[in-house]
């Protein structure tokens, strides 16, 4: 009988137990998907126990998997053809549906284990997919998708045809083309779920120590506590952040406004439209200096596109640098300094998107 338990470092794990099965073992699906197999006559509890044992290994292993798409050479046979039925099954239908909905028309659609490019399309507007898509996430498997499409009716790469590709991804070619090349590609962004909550408060516990370790006087007074990040999952503001299938970062996005913001001493907001706040970002130790801090600015930059707003706004401890430095990369001002319903002051940023 096969079974999911939810690893709270290692996300989804496939349980198989099998009277056919002679021993213990793991094994990491190029999807990054983890199996857990062992004989019937092997007890659960006892194969977690071995998976816990090998969990510094899974995580390596997802790390190798993911660096393996489109530059590695060490897939196995049957990996490949693993990908190749998903991709089968996956790609065709996608094109039909974009094509469709998009205008567009093509010829056949082929899937190759290319490793050099995603896509291409032939003179005769035939299209051929690299199954390699398939380690990808959906929105970037369709951008590759999209792009070849394009050159159905562009057979080059030149302004009309780029114009043609941001017009129909909303303005995102620049951003999706760098997702495409970047850490972006190996992320999952979800909202949190109750049976997340572990797992954030995993998150939380090393944000905390981190701060402490910077000689940063923040989230030292047990903030934020279980209670307000439940609260978050149940409004549906909490989202978790998956790299390789490993829950390894969190945050709140919220559209309900901040109390706190109300009052701010120094120059002051930009302007008082609506904004999205984001709060409470978590990010694992072991994928620190990874980005995924900027890419989950970037997500919350995407979130307030889907629903028309221009302005974010966002909090942080005036000694943490190194927030303070990426905030100013990304285009964030500094606009004073907020007071906490602790007590406690914090150096506000705003941000209007274009």
């Amino acid at each position: 009988m096969d079974k999911v338990y939810k690893h709270h470092r290692l996300g989804d794990i496939l349980l198989r137990q099998r009277w056919t099965t002679s021993r213990i073992s793991l094994s990491v699906k190029p999807t990054g998907e983890v199996r857990l197999s062992y004989p019937r006559l092997v007890s659960t509890a006892k194969a977690l126990r071995f998976l816990e044992e090998k969990a510094e290994w899974v995580l390596q292993m997802r790390e190798k998997v993911a660096e393996r798409a489109m530059q590695g050479s060490d897939y196995l046979p049957a990996q490949i053809e693993e990908l190749r039925r998903e991709a089968k099954r996956v790609l065709p239908a996608m094109v039909e549906r974009l094509a469709r909905q998009y205008g567009f028309s093509y010829g056949r659609v082929t899937i190759r284990a290319t490793r050099s490019k995603w896509g291409c399309c032939t003179s005769q507007n035939n299209l051929s997919l690299s199954l390699f898509l398939m380690t990808l996430p959906t929105h970037l498997q369709e951008f590759v998708v999209l792009h070849e499409l394009c050159h159905t009716v562009h057979h080059n790469h030149s302004a009309e045809f780029h114009a043609l590709l941001n017009k129909i991804t909303g303005g995102r070619e620049k951003e999706l083309n760098r997702q495409l090349k970047g850490i972006r590609k190996n992320l999952r962004f979800r909202k949190g779920r109750v049976e997340d909550l572990d797992a954030v408060m995993a998150l939380v516990a090393d944000a905390q120590k981190w701060f402490v370790e910077q000689n940063i006087d923040q989230w030292q007074d047990g903030y934020p506590t279980q209670d307000i990040i439940l609260s978050d999952i149940l409004y549906s503001n909490n989202y978790v952040v998956e790299l390789n299938g490993v829950t390894s970062a969190t945050f709140v996005a919220s559209f309900d406004g901040e109390p706190t913001y109300s009052e701010i001493k120094g120059r002051g907001w930009l302007n008082e439209n609506p904004y999205a706040v984001v709060h409470r970002m978590a990010v694992a130790d072991e994928c620190r200096r990874k980005g995924i801090a900027k890419e989950i600015l970037h997500y919350a930059e995407e979130l307030c596109v889907e629903r028309g707003v221009k302005d974010i706004r966002i909090d942080t401890h005036r000694d943490n640098l190194a927030m303070r430095s990426l905030l100013k990369k990304m285009g964030y001002t500094h606009c004073g300094r907020i007071t906490l319903a602790s007590g406690a002051f914090r150096e506000a940023y705003h941000k209007i998107m274009d």
